[in-house]
């Protein structure tokens, strides 16, 4: 990110701030990688939580660079592709579906994306499958900043934000409680494609199912009503839900090429962890 600033010279808005900000997000990184290594029994709390910690402050960094580097937002773009290749209207297809309940819901579902995740970590740290909870950290953060280079090439507003619809989102009050509260907390707002909601709730998903299978019951749904959630509640584009599927698919492939087949690593208890 420090070098894309540099290279685009005169296009960032504040190119000392966004340098400076990623430079400290790298410093950071290194510094925590020689301490995990230097006091490994602090490991098990260190990885998770900075890493967790790091992705947030990389996705708000990404505020003073988007839509900066390229400039030309590609909303109309998204919706040509909707109507023109899948004939998807919003209207056409929630319009008859719309209920309070099934809005605070998905909303509900939406917003635990930023919880399920950190869930699932803790129940392998409880259960000290200390292979698991790292390799899956590193898998899940490289899923994320994968999803961030779509939003640097194609910045992209969500529907809500400057579409106009005939009926607004009925509710009993925990949709636009939660909704608010993710407007305000995220500082990036061209973040639309490819979704990386679909993408990594599906990919954690499929961590659970060769890893953690129990736990897939949970998170399956999780994942599907999550799909349905970024469209019900206007947050994605037909064509993002459908590339965050696609590029779900190709992280699985790739990840398990670059680290190998998650579910053979050792469980606890297994020799080879010695």
């Amino acid at each position: 990110m420090v070098l894309l600033v540099l290279l685009t010279p005169g296009r960032v808005e504040d190119p000392v701030r966004a340098v400076g900000s990623f430079t400290a997000v790298a410093a950071i990184a290194l510094a925590t990688e020689q301490l995990q290594r230097r006091l490994p029994r602090l490991r098990s709390i260190v990885v998770p939580f900075v890493a967790g910690g790091l992705l947030f402050a990389i996705y708000s960094f990404l505020s003073m660079v988007i839509p900066w580097v390229l400039p030309d937002d590609r909303e109309w773009l998204m919706l040509r592709a909707d109507r023109a290749w899948f004939g998807y209207h919003w209207e056409s297809v929630w319009a008859g579906l719309v209920h309070p309940l099934l809005s605070d819901l998905l909303q509900a579902v939406y917003t635990s994306f930023y919880v399920f995740p950190f869930l699932l970590g803790v129940r392998w740290a409880w259960r000290k499958d200390w292979p698991t909870l790292y390799q899956g950290v590193d898998r899940v953060i490289a899923g994320f900043l994968i999803s961030y280079c779509g939003y640097l090439l194609v910045p992209t507003r969500s529907p809500y934000a400057f579409l106009e619809y005939a009926q607004a989102l009925p509710t009993y009050g925990l949709q636009p409680f939660l909704h608010e509260q993710l407007i305000n907390t995220s500082w990036t707002k061209r973040d639309c494609f490819p979704s990386g909601h679909v993408m990594m709730s599906s990919y954690v998903a499929w961590l659970c199912w060769v890893r953690d299978r129990a736990w897939f019951w949970i998170f399956g749904p999780w994942a599907a009503l999550t799909a349905v959630a970024t469209l019900y509640l206007r947050y994605h584009y037909l064509v993002d839900v459908l590339a965050g599927l696609l590029f779900f698919l190709a992280w699985v492939w790739l990840s398990e090429r670059l680290w190998g087949r998650f579910r053979d690593l050792p469980f606890p208890g297994d020799p080879r962890r010695e």
